[in-house]
């Protein structure tokens, strides 16, 4: 109850301070995050606070009187403010009796023009808030809002307030059609949306002037910009309420009520004919189309007096057929293919209540199948070299590929194709550049990936075996280009004879980057997407031979080479099929020998970006050489790749590729013979620690911390490292300032200790009743006596290294959610395999297993407070510069003129050694000043509550500050806007 009053009283603050003459603000945000706390459950009372409602009622006074007396942001406010109001039905009836409403639209209504956006999509959310209630509704309606609706929607306003106002409309509309079954509003607001095309399009009765003989001549302006931009709005509008009505389960009258009274398609087809313009086209084509949809589900679907079979589709599919047959007789190549997509989407929208095959002219097809064809067709006028192939098996599978959409297609879908063939290429056999251009040839890939979230795998093979005949395409025009015969691994064909191929001119679709980079993205979306495989599509067997061929041309464009790197390293993951690892051993004749120097060259590379593309199929490759496809790791060996990678981690330039480098190595590090036969020579654990103390990048740091996990796992560290080892351990938990660095060491300590208790016995978790003692060489019985020695050496020997000191210090200063929530689960592990042995029985073994803590035998003077680095060294050394030996340095400086006396003149004073400048690893010893014993550690961690902890934490993260201080933070934030306010004057 007092918090409530808490929040009343502040909010009636803010609201008097918002209603000021004077009142701006320099931070909107605070409107956003008062609105979002005041829709929230636990702050439904404040809405039905009186002075809620008084408040809206003098603000509604105020800009009724003066627009301008009020700031944008807070009249939007309160318009968003009625609209949350309106959930509670009482609140209904007090807006009623203040005429809220009605001063609202009257509002909206008198001044929109001079509206910010904002105040317009409140405004639009207050009518949308009402039409819930058939009183709202009534009103609405006898308001004639619909027209401030209709306005918003066609004056080109922002993209929000188009988008809000048109599902209010078509809500609207469809309540009242066919919820309310009032005819005569529906036709009223038909009328007006209707009315900028009814106006502009020409009449084609003839007049009463005229004999009975004779027709009237029309004179049309073709291309009249004025006139198409005044109606483009208009047919966007009814696009959107056809394509709309697709979505109901029920039938609406809305279609039968656009025909029969607005004549549509004839219409629309008028104004098709004023216009050559692409941009405008699309536009009343996409009406057509989405009326010739909502007709076909609300005439025939969902009509029960239809008496048609479900499957007979001839008119719809006519309708269809006509569509795309006017883009090419328009030579409009793009329209095509974006007809094609928009059909396939609406398709899609019918879903279950459209059969999978449907009958057109009495011949049984599949819709999307023809849709698909359409889609690609463009793509595969390109491909020449497929037409006559050296190797009769390629040429065999391509002929097969052909009847498979030859079976696909129907009678009316090939007639169109070869249509479209003609108007693409001349009679003299080339291609018709105007019109068949690299722009039309990416755009059907991008369509059909604009799909894919709603392709069957059917189609989707479908479609892949296109591409991949596009890719083979480059690789003939390569190939024929520079009329060498390409090597064995590349399988492409010997013909030299591509150019002389008909049609003629095509080859420069497929020259374009940006086709050839749509293509390989294609391919790398759909073999993901659909996990295709070489036994969906024998065409992928061929994949890495093309892309070979295509990354050893050096002149490249870098996009459409990391392209191809990724498309290799699908392939390599995808299509090498287990078995194959049992038959052979090696490598040889096949095209994966070929990659070794391709993959060389690209990491050396100019483009970082291929560089990294290059160690990022180099980390795939060396991942499944470990067990799935050993023949891989002789190939990485004989290349001498683990060098080069290593090469790329110390000394390249972009932190990106760096980090790639040390992930490439963390999967080379389990494999024994890389290990031995390269990466064991290396100075890797050196320079590991070097780089977690030195590098400036948290993602090279973060990656190298995770390397170094490899090898602490899988191979041995050298003891001479094992005091730095832990420092920088120790280091990255509370020194390093990047999360995934702390997490991941956080993790490498966890490691630790799962290896410590591995050493001591444990099995997955648990002590076994007996086990085999190193200590004594024999088979020993673990007692739980035993067991409670073997974990406290474990907790002594990660307390001798700091452990419990740095987890001690993350829980009293760390802020990164992720890190407290990783301490808070082990803390938790720890405590109750403590409890589980029983800790204070257990506590007298670790103490005699260690010295104190500050003990005579620990070395006080190699006890470190903080990291030894450069920076500190010389702000100490600056503040032992005294100010007569200052004065003595600028005298020296002024008398001789030289500015260089000034660094030697430093360099004298603060005895800084080049040595200690450069030194490469952390005090080995830091980790000495978080010396914690168990004991103290136990006792410090019962202090905490640590589910609290978390939760403070992920709250402050995600801001989700009570209504209380949030409301504090706003009179704050008034306050110190009024000062500046003050100050400038």
């Amino acid at each position: 109850m007092q918090k409530q009053e808490e929040i009343t009283t502040r909010l009636k603050k803010i609201f008097d301070l918002f209603l000021r003459d004077n009142f701006l603000t320099t931070d909107s945000v605070y409107f956003e995050k008062l609105i979002t706390q005041l829709q929230a459950k636990e702050n439904a009372f404040v809405l039905q606070v009186p002075f809620v409602t008084d408040w809206v009622d003098k603000c509604l006074t105020l800009i009724s009187a003066d627009f301008h007396r009020v700031h944008p942001k807070v009249i939007s406010f309160m318009l968003n403010l009625i609209s949350f109001m309106t959930s509670n039905e009482w609140m209904v009836l007090r807006l009623r009796e203040l005429d809220i409403m009605h001063r609202v639209v009257f509002f909206m209504q008198a001044q929109e023009r001079n509206f910010n956006p904002s105040i317009k999509l409140s405004g639009i959310r207050v009518m949308k808030a009402v039409t819930k209630y058939s009183m709202g509704l009534a009103f609405l309606r006898m308001q004639r809002s619909w027209m401030l609706l209709i306005n918003y929607s066609n004056n080109e306003h922002t993209l929000y307030v188009v988008r809000e106002a048109r599902e209010l409309l078509y809500e609207m509309i469809y309540k009242f059609c066919d919820k309310m079954h009032d005819e005569a509003v529906t036709l009223e607001i038909l009328a007006e949306i209707m009315k900028p095309i009814q106006e502009n399009v020409y009449i084609t009765e003839n007049t009463s002037g005229c004999t009975s003989g004779e027709e009237e001549r029309i004179h049309v302006i073709v291309d009249d910009n004025e006139l198409l931009h005044k109606i483009s709005s208009t047919v966007d509008l009814l696009c959107y309420i056809l394509q709309q009505t697709l979505l109901s389960e029920e039938r609406t009258k809305l279609v039968s009520l656009l025909r029969e009274h607005h004549n549509i398609e004839i219409n629309i087809w008028k104004l098709v004919e004023m216009t050559h313009n692409t941009y405008f086209m699309e536009k009343m084509l996409s009406a057509l189309c989405s009326y010739h949809f909502a007709t076909l589900l609300h005439e025939k679907i969902l009509n029960p007096d239809c008496e048609a079979p479900p499957e007979e589709f001839t008119e719809f599919g006519l309708a269809f057929f006509n569509l795309m047959k006017f883009c090419i007789q328009r030579n409009d190549g793009i329209n095509f293919v974006k007809m094609a997509e928009l059909h396939h989407i609406l398709w899609k929208k019918l879903g279950n209540r459209v059969p999978k095959e449907i009958i057109i002219q009495d011949e049984r097809v599949s819709f999307e199948n023809q849709l698909i064809c359409f889609h690609m067709m463009p793509l595969l006028f390109s491909m020449k070299f497929a037409m006559k192939m050296a190797d009769e098996s390629k040429s065999e599978l391509f002929d097969t590929y052909i009847i498979k959409l030859l079976e696909m297609s129907c009678e009316q879908t090939l007639r169109l194709c070869y249509a479209l063939r003609d108007t693409f290429i001349t009679p003299e056999g080339r291609t018709n550049c105007n019109l068949f251009t690299p722009e039309l040839a990416w755009k059907c890939v991008h369509s059909i990936l604009s799909l894919e979230h709603i392709l069957d795998r059917e189609q989707a093979v479908t479609v892949c075996q296109a591409l991949l005949y596009a890719l083979r395409e480059v690789v003939a025009l390569n190939h024929a280009s520079t009329h060498t015969a390409p090597e064995d691994c590349h399988g492409a064909s010997t013909s030299n004879s591509y150019s002389d191929i008909y049609p003629r001119g095509s080859e420069v679709i497929i020259k374009d980057p940006k086709v050839l980079h749509s293509v390989m993205v294609g391919l790398r979306t759909l073999i993901e997407r659909f996990k295709i495989t070489w036994k969906e599509s024998v065409e992928t067997i061929g994949l890495v031979n093309c892309l070979a061929f295509v990354l050893e041309n050096c002149n490249m464009d870098p996009t459409c080479t990391v392209q191809a790197l990724k498309l290799v390293q699908l392939a390599v993951e995808h299509f090498l099929s287990p078995n194959m690892a049992l038959l052979v051993d090696n490598l040889q004749g096949s095209a994966l020998v070929c990659l070794g120097p391709i993959i060389i060259k690209r990491m050396h590379d100019t483009a970082w970006e291929v560089r990294d593309s290059a160690l990022e199929l180099t980390t795939s490759i060396a991942c499944i050489s470990r067990i799935k496809f050993p023949a891989f790791q002789q190939f990485l060996i004989d290349g001498k790749m683990p060098t080069i990678v290593y090469e790329m981690a110390k000394h390249d330039s972009e932190p990106y590729v760096r980090a790639s480098a040390y992930k490439c190595l963390s999967q080379m590090v389990p494999i024994n013979s890389i290990w031995e036969n390269g990466l064991s020579q290396l100075d890797m654990v050196d320079h590991l620690l070097y780089v977690l103390y030195r590098e400036n990048e948290d993602i090279v740091r973060s990656e190298a911390i995770l390397t170094l996990s490899k090898i602490y796992d899988h191979r041995k560290i050298p003891s001479k490292y094992k005091n730095t080892l832990f420092s920088t351990l120790n280091y990255c938990v509370v020194g390093d300032h990047h999360w995934e660095v702390k997490v991941n060491a956080l993790c490498f300590w966890r490691m630790e200790f799962n290896r410590q208790l591995n050493n001591q016995g444990m099995i997955d978790g648990s002590f076994p009743t007996v086990t085999f003692s190193k200590e004594h060489k024999k088979i020993v019985t673990l007692t739980r006596r035993e067991v409670r020695l073997r974990v406290a050496k474990v907790l002594a020997e990660v307390q001798q290294y700091g452990y419990y000191g740095i987890i001690l210090k993350s829980l009293q200063e760390e802020y990164s959610k992720e890190v407290l929530s990783l301490i808070v689960t082990g803390i938790k592990a720890m405590n109750d395999k403590l409890d589980e042995y029983d800790f204070e029985i257990m506590l007298k073994d670790i103490e005699a297993l260690t010295p104190p803590i500050n003990s005579p035998n620990s070395d006080p003077s190699s006890t470190v407070e903080e990291p030894m680095s450069v920076e500190q060294e010389v702000e100490e050394a600056v503040l032992n510069v005294n100010a007569e030996q200052t004065d003595d340095i600028i005298e020296s400086i002024l008398n001789a003129q030289d500015v260089q006396l000034l660094e030697n003149a430093f360099r004298n004073q603060m005895h800084i050694d080049n040595e200690d400048t450069s030194k490469r690893h952390i005090d080995e010893f830091y980790y000495k000043q978080f010396a914690v014993s168990v004991r103290e550690w136990k006792q410090q961690i019962s202090k905490f509550d640590l589910d609290k902890l978390v939760k403070q934490q992920e709250e402050w993260f995600d801001c989700n500050d009570n209504l209380v201080c949030l409301l504090d933070d706003i009179l704050n934030a008034i306050k110190r806007d009024d000062n500046m306010i003050s100050d400038c004057y």
